[in-house]
């Protein structure tokens, strides 16, 4: 090749990160943001109920369905955007825009004006998800990559942290709003750290794979990948019990244990971090590790880990304790979301490059149409319709029931296991030259 030729070259190809392992810390503050500002409500709903006098229904609604619809349904064009343009610039503006909205759910004067900012955090962070997953199948090879999404996922219990600890102690000092303001800022800052300190990674695949396909030709792989269906449907029934069980923690232990809102959230916090902080990396590590062996430990991982979860729930909503509750909601907590980062790497795994961004839209759709669209008022209707018969004891009753569908997540997760080596050997074909 030519000087000329090759200075060329150099200079339309994609810019790779400077720094995998700075792109990824970066990707994972972000993550932590993102799921700092969906869960944050969890903390603040009794307040906001005492404020604006809502029934179990509607505040179900404001934890989830109405801000989770708006996300799932926007991260599908956010995502098939991420497959066509810079994903780096995408998701910092998504950030900045959500942390601004993040900041007028905690002026809102209303309902409706609450309902409304909380729209649109979710049309922000519909943004923010997708193009990360995207981004770090491109930083990290099929091997590496359950790590990589595993550090990834320790946003979620870094926020559980953040949220329990910090938010429930400003929460409990100068009351909701407070806590929703100050939580917006660190969005707009790490936003500008992207711009600054992190670059587009470059596409994993030859020149032939640069174009890529329209949403329905990602829908039709997914219908010809049974291990992909079958991975999308287990993570769709674990995301309604994650989001509904998760939402209502907090409440269930203030109204059945009669703890105190400063009392309770720093151990629970810390104990729910700890767990899911360890849980979480361990499951990346070795699914990565055992996968060497046979890919097909990957889902049975997610299976194990799945079924525990259950077994951690009926401990949780049936002991008389609340310390001992508070145990049972770590290791609940933990085992809920210890299939996300091996599900994660299969997911970008089995589909070529240029799909990644419209999969990990999917998956945030079914984690927030299906799952907060679901798990927080499926939770609230069902305790709603006991409060007669089951009196103080309805929530738990709703609880137990819902966490209990992990059966079913477990099911699927070892059903992908049956054609997933067939279907990650035929993704690594299609991206050959």
């Amino acid at each position: 090749m030519s000087t000329d030729a090759a200075s060329i070259e150099r200079a339309t190809r994609p810019a790779q990160a400077t720094s995998a392992p700075v792109a990824l810390f970066l990707l994972f503050a972000l993550n932590t943001l993102l799921v700092l500002d969906k869960i944050i409500f969890t903390v603040l709903l009794e307040p906001i109920k005492a404020e604006f006098q809502l029934d179990d229904f509607r505040l179900g609604l404001l934890a989830g369905a109405v801000y989770a619809v708006c996300l799932g349904i926007a991260s599908i064009p956010f995502g098939v955007l991420a497959d066509r343009t810079n994903r780096r610039n995408l998701a910092a503006a998504c950030l900045a825009f959500w942390s601004v909205m993040t900041a007028l759910c905690g002026v809102a004067q209303s309902y409706a004006m609450l309902l409304a900012a909380r729209l649109g955090v979710g049309i922000g962070e519909a943004g923010g998800g997708p193009t990360a997953l995207s981004m770090i199948a491109d930083l990290y090879e099929h091997k590496r990559r359950a790590t990589a999404m595993a550090i990834f996922s320790l946003g979620t219990p870094t926020a559980a942290l953040i949220n329990l600890t910090i938010n429930t102690q400003i929460a409990h000092a100068w009351g909701w709003r407070a806590a929703l303001l100050i939580a917006s800022a660190p969005g707009v800052i790490l936003a500008i750290a992207m711009m600054m300190l992190m670059s587009e990674p470059r596409r994993e695949g030859s020149a032939k794979h640069n174009t890529a396909p329209p949403l329905a030709g990602t829908l039709r792989h997914i219908a010809a990948t049974p291990s992909l269906t079958c991975l999308l449907l287990g993570g769709m029934c674990a995301y309604i019990v994650l989001a509904g069980v998760s939402s209502w923690n907090f409440s269930f232990l203030v109204r059945t244990h009669h703890v105190k809102l400063n009392e309770v959230g720093p151990l629970l916090g810390v104990t729910i971090a700890g767990a899911g902080l360890v849980g979480i990396y361990a499951s990346g590590r070795l699914a990565d590790f055992l996968s060497t062996r046979d890919e097909r430990w990957r889902t049975r991982i997610m299976a194990l880990t799945t079924l525990a979860s259950v077994l951690f729930g009926w401990g949780a909503f049936n002991v008389g304790d609340w310390h001992t509750a508070v145990a049972f909601t770590a290791g609940l907590a933990a085992c809920s979301s210890l299939w996300l980062a091996p599900g994660y790497a299969l997911s970008q795994s089995l589909v070529p490059p240029r799909m990644r961004g419209t999969i990990g839209a999917i998956l945030f759709m079914l984690a927030n149409v299906v799952g907060y669209g679901l798990g927080p008022p499926l939770v609230g209707a069902i305790s709603d319709a006991l409060a007669d018969a089951g009196g103080i004891h309805s929530l738990k009753i709703a609880l137990t029931t819902v966490v209990t569908a992990n059966v079913l997540s477990a099911a699927m997760f070892l059903l992908a296991g049956r054609t997933l080596r067939r279907d990650l050997a035929a993704a690594e074909n299609s991206t050959k030259p």
